[in-house]
């Protein structure tokens, strides 16, 4: 296999019962999401244990400016030396470090709102973010190949990490339902119907697996059959 043959690797982190954060591996490295404050050494763990040291992240790519996807940041951009990538529009949160209300999709998302509502748990270390992106965003320069994608609907800033074998990263585009585990909604969004039509434009593009922030991974199958 020659250099330019090297596939794209897709490396889960496990955060708590739900929660994902994911390196990518092709010629280089990069972080999505960072957790909740105080993830950092179970993602460097992690890190560790598929060879890859913090020196190698080349970037951290945050899917929207929630606490549990950009708790972490700004440590770990202390701890890599990775410029924090970040929609614009959802530049103010993590600058902040305040996610802001959540608006409830459903009967889940209003039980659980006041809970992930709370201070201690909306509120994380801010970060002023190195790159802004707005249209599109490549990666190649980054060792990646792949474009990030505006997808937004659970935060005005939602994005999504198309990769060329297929595969997609939407971080809280998509949740698991309860029960049952098949592709819903999210419990939270800004704009459900704004929701959809970026689901549309993620299976359209992308016809393998899709990782989501919470749960999965999915088929673009699944997603089309329980959700669109």
């Amino acid at each position: 296999m020659t250099d330019d043959e090297l596939p794209v690797e897709v490396i889960p982190i496990r955060l708590g019962p739900t929660g994902r954060a994911y390196l990518v591996r092709q010629h280089g490295v990069i972080l999505v999401d960072t957790g909740t404050p105080g993830s950092e050494a179970t993602i460097i763990q992690r890190m560790k244990e598929s060879g890859i040291s913090p020196s190698d992240i080349r970037l951290i790519l945050l899917t929207h400016g929630h606490a549990d996807h950009a708790g972490s940041a700004r440590t770990l951009r202390d701890l890599t030396g990775a410029p924090v990538a970040i929609h614009r529009d959802d530049a103010p949160l993590v600058r902040s470090g305040n996610q802001g209300p959540l608006v409830p999709t459903g009967i889940p998302g209003m039980i659980l709102g006041k809970y992930f509502s709370a201070k201690k748990r909306s509120l994380f270390p801010p970060v002023d973010p190195d790159i802004l992106i707005g249209d599109s965003f490549g990666l190649h320069e980054y060792g990646i190949r792949g474009e990030v994608i505006p997808t937004p609907g659970h935060t005005r800033g939602s994005v999504s990490l198309l990769l060329t074998n297929g595969d997609v990263i939407v971080g809280d585009l998509i949740m698991p339902s309860i029960p049952g585990g098949t592709p819903a909604p999210p419990f939270w969004a800004e704009d459900l119907s704004q929701l959809i039509e970026s689901v549309r434009k993620v299976v359209a593009f992308q016809d393998g697996k899709i990782y989501t922030g919470h749960g999965g991974p999915f088929t673009a199958n699944q997603v089309r059959q329980h959700l669109l």
